[in-house]
């Protein structure tokens, strides 16, 4: 078992049954049930607070969902196939119905992997509603261990509730009177017809002002002042408050630190983030804490993003989530070590046979390799990437690498429940990195602050890449890696030039963690951009999920709400 954190997340989710009604059967709790008598003490709080943590990775038996795959906290499907960064891969029909509709944006209200996510979104609210219910009874509670436990569940609520907002545009907000009154029918429904941002940031805003900076347990993960203060700001870029924003984010970006006070730094090598061995790292502000081998069968590992890994190569997984040329692209660089200006041309990385195109001979930036495997490039301690890795020709010539786990950590960090290397272990699911709250606080000084300011911090993020190591190449293969990747050394040239610095860079740090769709929506720029990846991507002869060839509206820049939740809604929810 690799984290302690999440020990009894299982055992407690699946243990909680708090009754809202006033009525009991018999009027006797049932066994195995624990009731709001049995919590309503600080431990008792703990253990749901643990449970409202445990659904970060949008996974659950108990909850009916169809394979987890499209809950996954970590928006795979939604934000990176949805946005151009990945094929869906395996095979043409493994997961089509639920995957393809994504990539394609003609998705219905009926796909069981959006209604799969809103189950898992709302569970989580629901849990974190649990807390602050119970907490309201609980005596004996020091005002200051009072504000911490409130403070972490309307954290948790806000992103819960962020996180419904971006992915679907019209949900409800349920606080914990709301989730009262709708168990006990003093309510018969709440409407998704009203913004809830207002709600939102009030939550996210109440948690950054309440939080201590030292966590009292001083448990790793858990969420503090900090970690509120990067969620806060974030939100607030969203609904496009860039002064406040900008103050926030500023003071994350120079004070922050995590829950034992370790000040926020980015890692000396970008592909810390995601290697086991640096799991809460001073770059982790906030993540989904993973076990493995700790009796729960998987569960509490990284479970939905647990089939994205190669299908050969001695991984055994399913061969999901393969990057598109349009997404690897971007890794080309100038001769000053820049991004390209237009990396979308017939030199591609790997031609993988395609008529037309030839293999790029330029530059790269370093985080490529550790971003996707490619042929004859080291996949790190499995071997050289090989195009034969792949499950299925319409995968395309590209493997995704963030998720997987390093061939001498499988005995420490796989779960030995399940049946392939890569599957349910304890990597945890980066859900903000520092380098995402750097590039935020940049954004933020571009639209109502310093050029200047922003460029300083971009070329924060840029110098760590242009340290991170090339990685390994295979000799006989006869391919080449030149990496050249350096900051900024002159003023941006207006806002416009600045702003394309800051979201190429969005996307060569974060690409292929779950970001880039929301972060398109929110610039006003999905449209151009998905439909520019349709039209180059669509050509290529693997390509068959883009065949014929979608366009993109900006009516798809929220995906629908689940049919099944407007026909739970009694007439209060509405697509």
């Amino acid at each position: 078992m690799k984290n302690k954190f999440l020990y009894l997340l299982l055992a407690t989710s699946t243990m909680i049954g708090v009754y809202a009604c006033n009525k009991s059967f018999l009027d006797v709790t049932p066994q195995g049930v624990l009731d709001e008598a049995t919590l309503a003490s600080e431990k008792g709080v703990n253990k749901l607070l643990l449970s409202a943590y445990a659904m970060l990775d949008g996974h659950d038996g108990g909850l009916g969902l169809g394979g987890e795959w499209g809950s996954s906290g970590s928006n795979y499907l939604y934000g990176s196939m949805g946005a151009g960064e990945a094929n869906k891969g395996s095979d043409p029909g493994d997961q089509g119905p639920n995957m393809t509709p994504v990539i394609r944006h003609d998705i219905t209200a009926v796909n069981g992997a959006t209604n799969d996510r809103w189950k898992a979104l709302y569970e989580g609210v629901k849990r974190s509603n649990t807390v602050l219910q119970v907490l309201a009874k609980v005596s004996g509670i020091d005002a200051t261990t009072q504000k911490d436990l409130a403070g972490q569940a309307r954290f948790l609520r806000a992103w819960y509730h962020f996180q419904a907002r971006i992915m679907y545009g019209k949900v409800p907000y349920l606080d914990e009177k709301i989730d009262a009154d709708l168990s006990s029918g003093a309510i018969a429904g709440v409407t998704n017809q009203t913004d809830i941002y207002p709600q939102i940031v009030a939550d996210a805003k109440f948690a950054y002002e309440n939080l201590p900076e030292i966590n009292k347990e001083r448990a790793i993960g858990r969420i503090n002042k900090w970690a509120a203060g990067a969620l806060y700001g974030k939100i607030l870029m969203f609904t496009k408050d860039f002064a406040t924003a900008k103050t926030v984010l500023t003071d994350v970006v120079s004070n922050g630190k995590n829950s034992l006070g370790t000040k926020y730094a980015l890692n000396a090598n970008f592909a810390d983030n995601f290697n086991t061995d640096f799991d809460n790292s001073k770059e982790s502000v906030f993540a989904f804490q993973t076990s493995s081998n700790d009796n729960a069968g998987g569960r509490n590992g990284n479970w939905g993003d647990n089939l994205n890994t190669p299908a050969a190569g001695g991984m055994g997984g399913a061969g999901f989530f393969c990057p598109t040329h349009f997404f690897v692209n971007n890794f080309k660089t100038d001769a000053d070590g820049l991004p390209l200006a237009n990396p979308q041309t017939t030199a591609v990385i790997e031609p993988d046979g395609a008529a037309g195109y030839t293999k790029y001979a330029g530059t790269l930036d370093p985080r490529l390799d550790w971003t996707i495997g490619r042929n004859g490039v080291a996949f790190h301690d499995w071997g050289f990437a090989q195009s034969t890795w792949k499950r299925d020709i319409s995968c395309g010539p590209f493997l995704a690498k963030k998720t997987v786990i390093r061939q001498a950590q499988v005995a420490s960090t796989h779960d030995a429940s399940l049946w392939f290397a890569t599957g349910g272990v304890a990597l945890n699911m980066n859900l903000i990195r520092f380098s995402d709250v750097i590039l935020l606080a940049a954004e933020a000084e571009i639209e109502v602050g310093s050029l200047e300011n922003a460029r300083t911090l971009i070329n924060m993020v840029r110098t760590r890449a242009s340290n991170t190591p090339a990685v390994n190449v295979d000799p006989l293969s006869g391919s080449t890696t030149t990496i050249n990747a350096k900051t900024y050394t002159t003023a941006f040239a207006n806002q416009a030039a600045a702003r394309t610095a800051v979201r190429t860079e969005r996307l060569l740090e974060l690409g292929l963690e779950g970001h880039r769709f929301f972060d398109l929506v929110r610039w006003g720029t999905s449209t151009t951009e998905i439909n520019a990846y349709y039209n180059y991507e669509s050509v290529f002869p693997y390509q068959v999920i883009l065949k014929p060839k979608p366009t993109y509206a900006a009516s798809s820049d929220y995906y629908p709400v689940p049919q099944q939740q407007i026909d739970l809604g009694k007439g209060f929810i509405k697509p």
